[in-house]
């Protein structure tokens, strides 16, 4: 029995081992199903969004396993796309969404991942961006590309006549067109390649006489008839740069054409214009009683016309004189047939003397030059011209005295600047400001290198000049003359004078003048 005992010793000890194992091992499946090990899987969360989740996995791995962190995720993604405000309501439609408007119910502990959330709406960099576009205040550029508001300074007369005429309508060549020339590709330069030249579309640096008068009226500045896109409620520029006023018979024996293409438009082109204008703008849907009393209510510019006729004649056999005579005869015939038509204010302007013109000199001899070097047969002609002109107007004012026709003296208005250059401020009364010159003496003035080409330069301060290009005045001339126009006496009768007649106003008789008296009864 002891000899069975011992061996059994060892067998039982195996039992107990047997036994005792599986016991051991049997605890480590409780393990597979405890949810415990689940925290594994907020780790990988943890990849995608860092700072958030690693608070939320804790609190929820104690309630579930909720997929509630993927929702987070999207809710992250927004906060960066906050600046954009149509993103936002798409990802309202979510339910987590609408916890954040239950603020006041206990599940706010179960809400605190979204003020994490909030922490990058706060972020700087998105609204830092937005601030440093600001710095596109390049916006200095386009000050600098629109100079033609920089000349348009308050002058002593600016807006002194507002009110007196509803529009204006203007005539004349060059030194009055506004962009009718261009508009039609008829002038050989157009000077649009000349930076100090803001007014790309008239013939000079700046503004015209035409331009200040319309501003001492309180009116916008005309625009020229072959504009598509103008507002023409205020008036028309018909003017014509190169204008002629001799037929075309004379013109084909005229020696030059300057700066135009092919024969020149004449006068007459510009009244038909007018004529279209009235029935298209002017009178457009008003009977004929109704036009009658609008166009008493607009001022008709007629500018200088002939300016072309006698530099073109310079050189040929035809004389000056009948240039002269010719050249009256068609701007009376303009200024009749606007009387006719039911005109009641109108301004003619003379011409200045186109002999002290750069041009003018350089196409005439020395020998027949005056003493202060102005061609002596140019002078000669334009002052035929003014006096026959002079004389025109003085019998339309007798033959229609409800007519108020002013005379804007030119030659007496550019005298007085150009003998008086220091009390206007002027150093250059003969040399350009635009233009070329192969020799010093000849004023900066070539035929050859016209202004606006490319061998032509531009002086520094066109101000201090009288001529811009040996043809057309500078801003500052045209200045200058408007105000000799107003206020100095140059205008016959004076220009106040439109101002004191109303509408259908006959003008008053002149002091040497005797009323008509009646017959003497029998």
């Amino acid at each position: 029995m002891t000899r069975f005992k011992c061996s059994c010793l060892p067998l039982m000890v195996v039992l107990l081992l047997l036994i005792i194992y599986p016991a051991f091992s049997h605890p480590r499946e409780p393990r597979k199903d405890c949810p415990p090990p689940t925290p594994k899987v907020p780790r990988k969360e943890c990849k995608d969004c860092r700072p958030p989740t690693p608070k939320v996995p804790k609190k929820e791995c104690k309630d579930c396993r909720p997929p509630t962190p993927k929702v987070p995720r999207k809710e992250l993604s927004p906060p960066k796309q906050d600046p954009p405000p149509p993103e936002e309501p798409k990802q309202d439609p979510p339910p987590p969404e609408e916890p954040k408007q239950d603020p006041p119910p206990p599940e706010e502990p179960k809400q605190d991942p979204p003020p994490p959330q909030e922490e990058p709406k706060k972020d700087p960099p998105p609204p830092e961006e937005p601030k440093k576009d600001p710095p596109p205040p390049k916006t200095p550029k386009p000050e600098i590309d629109l100079p033609p508001e920089e000349p348009q300074k308050p002058t002593p007369f600016h807006n002194r006549f507002e009110g007196h005429f509803s529009a204006v309508i203007a005539f004349g060549d060059s030194y009055t067109d506004t962009g009718n020339a261009q508009e039609l590709g008829s002038l050989t330069l157009t000077f649009k390649d000349t930076p100090e030249s803001p007014y790309t579309n008239r013939l000079s640096n700046g503004r015209l006489v035409i331009d200040f008068i319309t501003d001492s009226l309180g009116l916008p500045n005309i625009p020229p008839y072959q504009s598509t896109k103008a507002n023409f409620t205020t008036g028309v520029n018909l003017a014509i740069a190169g204008a002629t006023t001799v037929a075309n018979d004379i013109f084909s024996k005229l020696a030059r054409v300057f700066l135009w293409k092919g024969t020149p438009l004449g006068i007459m082109t510009e009244m038909d214009w007018y004529k279209k204008y009235q029935i298209e703008h002017l009178c457009k849907g008003l009977d004929k009683k109704q036009c009658e009393e609008k166009i008493k209510t607009v001022l008709f510019w007629v500018g200088e016309i002939g300016l072309n006729d006698f530099t073109r004649a310079v050189g040929s056999k035809i004389p000056l004189q009948t240039i002269a005579r010719s050249s009256v005869t068609y701007t009376s015939e303009l200024i009749r047939t606007l009387i006719r038509n039911g005109a009641k204010n109108i301004v003619v302007q003379g011409l200045p003397p186109l002999g002290c013109l750069p041009m003018d000199i350089s196409l005439t001899p020395i020998s027949l030059r005056d003493r202060s070097g102005c061609s002596l047969i140019i002078n000669s002609a334009v002052i035929i011209h003014n006096q026959i002109l002079q004389a025109k107007l003085e019998l339309y004012r007798k033959l229609y005295p409800d007519v108020t026709i002013i005379y804007a003296d030119s030659w007496k208005a550019y005298y007085e600047i150009v003998n008086n250059p220091q009390k206007y401020k002027i150093q250059e009364v003969r040399k350009t400001c635009c233009g070329s010159s192969m020799k010093p003496e000849d004023m900066n003035f070539n035929m050859q290198s016209f202004c606006g080409s490319s061998g032509a330069t531009v002086c520094s301060d066109p101000s201090q000049y009288v001529s811009w290009d040996g043809i057309h005045p500078t801003e500052t001339m045209n200045y200058h003359m408007t105000e000799q126009y107003i206020d100095h006496g140059c205008c016959q009768p004076p220009f106040d004078e439109l101002m004191k007649k109303k509408p259908g106003q006959k003008s008053a008789p002149k002091p040497d003048q005797k009323p008509a008296q009646k017959p003497a009864p029998k």
